[in-house]
């Protein structure tokens, strides 16, 4: 069979050395005043391609030349400190396989993965902990991973080299019970829930032996998983010490140690010195917890803290005090869903909704319901009135992104607003006096836009197509999300704010549509058909492909309420040079890029 790359040639964008391992592009600061433009990236040769084995599906280039110890370049010494503030920190332990994500802030630093990521193509070229990986699709069934760890790679506090029996020791951490981790049970699944499935070759040398396939396990093995990627311990520390000392003072690879923690208080960082792929500009971090927004930037304001994620609503107050503001793209994304678009063998199908019609909702008076439900929203006037112009229109809900991803298609344009065609359309699907239909206002801490945005869209619809919305102030856990688990969701719409973007084989065929997941926004059998497909495809460009067939079979049928792809907001002090955001996340995240004024 022939070989296929998953990932080509890869160019990174090179802040210092390899940094292009956590591909983090420059902020963008606002007009607010004193801000420090920040240094322009430059590209990393493209690495050359390695020979590929027979029947590999998906083997990254080694870069060339490797050396085989890793030297930061250019060398620098970590100067200053830098506090900054969150709303929380999850349950404040800080093991791998029992963070929930909101612990990212930490483990992010502290910890580094595998494999890299490449935020404009959404490929994983081999710029993480291992210098080399490849899948390969076994012909009878499932697949065989392979990757070779940088050599030289250090634990912090002298616990010694990264080898193939710590990830191997780290792996089999989730095979214990109480792993809170949310890909916890993905990565069972990778290892057949059996940890000799996992064969070291030598030191730094492993391969997995999987009985499935599971493409969406890379992005949890990369950077652009920044909130709870798979990320190896030291097997020495963890063993001597027994997992309840190593939650509370963690052990990584990353530029930053774990230095102090106080519970609900504060964590401190120290930076490395010496570091195979960066140095940090900082000598250390405080991270302080501070629930409230309004004393965030009152500490931001007194130069109490120098960093703090904010919400855009406050985005003029933060102009108001002068404040720098750095921009995460594509941070959260802001969708809307047709409750009860569930598959007809369900018993909670409900063949009688305006947009469902029947026994399968792809027929003609269905669908013109739906789009006409669309076309009466003014997509341009939530970003511009809610979102205060901080982010772009999506096209395609469930983390298709925008115009240069691989699997972008150029028909998909944002929906037009044409409230007079949209009555009409109504009228066509058999509504010509509108209907009454119910609406959640979900509360979200992550997007605390999610309910004006949700107010906004129903006041479209009662406006512009007559409809009556019925509106319930509500939580999404347990409430909604529970009725999305029963498929329960019938009568409803709701728009939900999701705090990352990732891609759609992680999101769209996830939370997206296929049955197969636990909690879900719609299903049918065609996006069964196509996730199942996407899922198990490890060349990237036939995934990208069928990628582009599901998002043409949601765009044309309108499937369901694309709005806004927001950023993420944060509000620096005076002393903040500046602070580069990888696209696609709301963690506060790469530290080791930030830089203060001298």
């Amino acid at each position: 069979m022939r070989s296929v790359r998953l990932v080509a040639i890869i160019v990174c964008v090179a802040f210092v050395g390899l940094a292009c391992a956590r591909a983090a592009p420059t902020a963008t600061p606002t007009k607010a005043p004193v801000t420090a433009a920040a240094p322009t990236p430059t590209k990393a040769p493209a690495a050359a391609a390695t020979p590929t084995p027979t029947r590999v599906i998906a083997v990254t280039p080694t870069p060339t030349p490797a050396p085989s110890i890793p030297t930061p370049t250019p060398k620098r010494v970590p100067k200053g400190i830098l506090n900054t503030a969150l709303e929380n920190l999850g349950s404040e332990s800080w093991v791998v396989r029992l963070t929930t994500g909101v612990e990212g802030p930490v483990t992010a630093h502290v910890f580094e993965p595998l494999v890299g990521y490449d935020t404009e193509t959404g490929a994983y070229p081999p710029t993480g902990l291992a210098e080399k990986w490849s899948a390969e699709a076994l012909p009878g069934g499932g697949s065989k991973w392979s990757f070779t760890l940088r050599k030289g790679i250090q634990f912090h506090g002298g616990q010694g080299e990264l080898t193939s029996d710590d990830v191997r020791f780290s792996l089999a951490e989730f095979l214990k019970s109480g792993s809170l981790n949310p890909n916890a049970g993905l990565f069972q699944r990778w290892i057949g829930k059996d940890i000799n499935n996992f064969k070291v070759l030598d030191k730094y040398s492993f391969e997995i032996h999987s009985p499935e396939t599971l493409v969406t396990v890379l992005r949890r093995l990369s950077f652009g998983y920044q909130s709870s990627y798979f990320a190896p311990t030291s097997k020495k520390y963890a063993e001597a010490v027994g997992e309840e000392a190593a939650t509370r003072r963690p052990v990584g690879t990353g530029p930053f140690e774990f230095a102090d923690h106080k519970r609900n208080q504060k964590v401190t960082l120290k930076a490395l010195t010496e570091h195979w792929r960066i140095v940090p500009s900082v000598a250390e971090v405080n991270i302080f917890i501070v629930p409230e927004a309004s004393t965030r930037i009152a500490m931001l304001r007194t130069g109490a803290t120098d960093l703090a994620p904010i919400s855009v609503r406050y985005k003029g107050e933060l102009e108001a005090a002068r404040l720098k503001i750095f921009r995460g793209q594509m941070a959260m994304e802001t969708f809307g869903a047709f409750g009860g678009m569930v598959l007809n063998t369900r018993p909670k199908y409900d063949p009688n909704q305006p947009w469902t019609q029947g026994p399968d909702p792809i027929n003609e008076k269905a669908r013109l319901v739906r789009q006409a439900m669309n076309l009466a929203i003014d997509r341009q006037a939530l970003l511009n009135k809610i979102f205060l112009g901080e982010g772009f229109l999506s096209s395609v809900a469930f983390n298709f992104q925008k115009e240069g991803v691989a699997w972008w298609s150029p028909k998909w344009k944002p929906y037009l607003y044409d409230p007079k065609k949209a009555k009409e359309l109504l009228a066509q699907g058999g509504y010509p006096n509108g209907f009454e239909t119910g609406m959640w206002l979900i509360k979200l801490a992550a997007g605390p836009e999610n309910v004006d945005a949700s107010e906004a869209v129903a006041s479209f619809w009662e406006t512009n197509l007559g409809l009556k919305v019925n509106r319930m102030l509500t939580e999404d856990r347990p409430t909604v999300r529970q009725r999305r688990i029963e498929r329960d969701t019938a009568g409803w719409t709701w728009l939900y704010t999701n705090p990352s973007v990732t891609d759609p084989p992680t999101y769209a065929c996830s939370s997206g549509g296929p049955s197969f997941s636990t909690t879900l926004h719609s299903e049918h059998p065609k996006i069964d058909e196509l996730c199942d497909k996407i899922l198990n495809e490890l060349d990237f460009g036939k995934q990208s492909e069928l990628v582009r067939q599901l998002g043409d079979f949601w765009y044309d049928n309108y499937w369901h309420i694309p709005l806004v792809t927001g950023n993420i907001l944060f509000a620096g002090g005076s002393r903040i040079r500046n602070y580069p955001i990888s696209p696609g996340s709301s963690l506060m995240a790469n530290l080791e890029y930030l830089t203060l004024v001298p």
